[in-house]
């Protein structure tokens, strides 16, 4: 029987992680900008924010979660980088949970739950979902990377 061995090419990961970062970096700026200079044409402050958190805490955590974002991409795009199964197993559940709920939320203020603020604040539950797209994404890397089977390599 011949070897296989994976080769691990994490490049569409690491597009796909820099455009959910950018998609993220957005939002946080445009938030910012709304706050402090509202311009005509992006939604009012009071659509990006659902007044969860208080928002200089939520900027607090936007900038923790950015940090923690470029310390993934850092990771995947090293060109020795490894997957990690069982790191991936548990990013894959956590960003599949979260996912699912935010899911839930953004379904749940179109129709069940319209009456209820939590629900119906539609742009925070977007980027909510592009953060858990992002965990999915770096999970799918740990769980299954990019892996081509080249036979006869070691």
């Amino acid at each position: 029987m011949e070897d296989r061995v994976p080769i691990v090419k994490p490049k569409p990961h690491i597009a796909g992680l820099w455009s959910l970062f950018g998609l993220f970096c957005f939002r946080v700026g445009a938030q910012l900008l709304q706050k402090f200079f509202p311009v005509a044409f992006l939604p009012p402050f009071e659509d990006w924010h659902s007044g969860t958190l208080p928002y200089p805490v939520l900027v607090g955590f936007q900038i923790i979660f950015i940090t923690l974002c470029l310390f993934a991409i850092r990771e995947v795009s090293r060109p020795d980088a490894k997957p990690d199964p069982k790191k991936g197993k548990h990013f894959l559940i956590v960003g599949g949970l979260y996912f699912f709920i935010m899911l839930v939320r953004l379904v749940g203020g179109y129709t069940f739950a319209s009456s209820m603020p939590w629900f119906t604040v539609r742009l925070p539950t977007v980027f909510h979902l592009v953060l858990a797209s992002f965990i999915l994404l770096y999970g799918h890397f740990h769980w299954r990377g990019d892996r081509e089977f080249k036979v006869g390599e070691h």
